[in-house]
């Protein structure tokens, strides 16, 4: 009896294929056959029965055993369900990507182009600038280093004393006695009525300003109406009133 090679199970000496799983059978003989080779897969395709009741198998269309569950000519399953053979699935692959939003399409602009135009642009000309003539700045005050071109004006006659070309300049009574004579002599203007000492003031240019120093005159010096302490100077400024002892003086720059 022919015997399966895959389920062991005898089968009738004329079958071909198992009846238990549909197998091609190795039929026993004396001499080993080499083994048959695997046959293809079978799609299951149920049996179909013939006008005279028989089934007949829907693979090779041979007529089947009744009650065999593979047909014995080409091993085809008889009584499996039918299986729709379609075209492969295709795979998806959506990642999950969102879809992009459909933008609108731009319209023209409503605005019509403007007109071309033949005019030309030209630079305007540029109007020379004329030179700025150089301007001498004042001497500052801090190059002045001596008296002159300061005056002294007495004020009860109206007459100018120059100052020197000095760094300092000594103002009181001249005394033929002692031999002494001052570079401004008051006498001429009364200076002995006046109570004016031979030392009554100095003057002088220091750090470029023009300062006045009491002596340590007997009747004193007052600067616009205002007593000086002895030897403490202060500054000359254009128009100061000096009263020495009784004799007024007034300050000039020039």
């Amino acid at each position: 009896m022919p015997f399966c090679p895959q389920c062991g199970i005898d089968n009738p000496a004329n079958a071909r294929f198992c009846d238990q799983c549909g197998a091609a059978l190795i039929p026993v003989a004396p001499a080993a056959a080499p083994p048959a080779a695997p046959m293809a897969p079978v799609v299951a395709v149920p049996a179909v029965s013939s006008s005279s009741g028989a089934l007949v198998c829907p693979q090779c269309g041979a007529t089947a055993i009744p009650g065999e569950a593979f047909c014995d000519n080409c091993g085809a399953p008889l009584n499996a369900p039918a299986r729709t053979v379609g075209p492969p699935a295709v795979p998806s692959y959506n990642t999950g990507v969102p879809a992009q939003p459909a933008y609108p399409a731009p319209q023209p602009s409503s605005y019509p182009p403007p007109a071309p135009s033949d005019k030309r642009l030209t630079p305007a000309p540029v109007a020379p600038v004329a030179p700025v003539a150089p301007t001498q700045p004042p001497a500052p005050v801090s190059m002045r280093v001596a008296l002159a071109p300061s005056q002294l004006i007495v004020a009860a006659s109206g007459a100018a004393l120059p100052l020197p070309n000095a760094a300092q300049a000594i103002i009181g009574r001249g005394d033929p006695v002692s031999n002494f004579f001052p570079e401004i002599d008051l006498n001429p203007f009364g200076a002995i009525d006046s109570g004016v000492g031979r030392r009554h003031i100095r003057v002088f240019v220091q750090g470029g300003q023009v300062l006045i120093e009491d002596l340590d005159s007997t009747n004193g010096t007052l600067l616009n109406s205002q007593k000086l302490i002895a030897r403490q100077p202060q500054p000359l400024r254009d128009g100061d009133q000096i009263s020495v002892g009784k004799l007024l003086l007034r300050f000039s720059e020039r």
